[in-house]
């Protein structure tokens, strides 16, 4: 019972001296400001990308909606904050027109003191049954000065009946 007692008592000791290493066991997150897609961060991506994509399952009777989160990585913004989302044209295999809608354009609000924005996708009913398949492929704007878009989750695709 005592060489059972002794054991714990070093174990309890050595876990205290390890703990002690750490000076601040709070991390902050001090780089810049990234955007990226929630759904792509837990996705995994397709087979020959770098993205994961979504089957839409629209059909001739109905079409599809979703709402994607947007995350912001970095410091929270006293006030609105505005992300741009547009489709990748190297990506995109959309052929008919009208076949999808990015509500509000693709701009999505972070709201003040949040890190989460939402960006609604609709998409309208296939043609038939049988008509082909296309990818939609959505990327966060890098072009802005305010905020990176994510090196690895900028982009999220869907696999839409045209």
């Amino acid at each position: 019972m005592i060489k059972h007692l002794k054991a714990y008592l070093f174990l309890g000791a050595l876990s205290l001296l390890v703990m002690s290493c750490f000076d601040n066991m709070e991390t902050v997150y001090d780089g810049p400001t990234v955007i990226e897609f929630n759904e792509a961060v837990t996705r995994t991506p397709a087979v020959g990308r770098t993205f994961p994509i979504i089957t839409a399952n629209n059909s001739v009777t109905a079409g599809a909606t979703f709402v994607q989160q947007l995350n912001l990585v970095g410091r929270q913004r006293s006030s609105d904050f505005s992300v741009k989302v547009a489709i990748d044209p190297v990506n995109t295999t959309i052929t008919r027109a009208n076949t999808y809608t990015l509500v509000n354009d693709g701009n999505v609000t972070i709201p003040a003191n949040s890190s989460f924005g939402s960006l609604t996708l609709t998409v309208s009913r296939a043609t038939s049954s049988t008509s082909p398949t296309g990818n939609l492929v959505l990327v966060i704007d890098s072009t802005n000065t305010d905020y990176k878009a994510s090196a690895n989750y900028k982009r999220l695709g869907y696999l839409i009946r045209q």
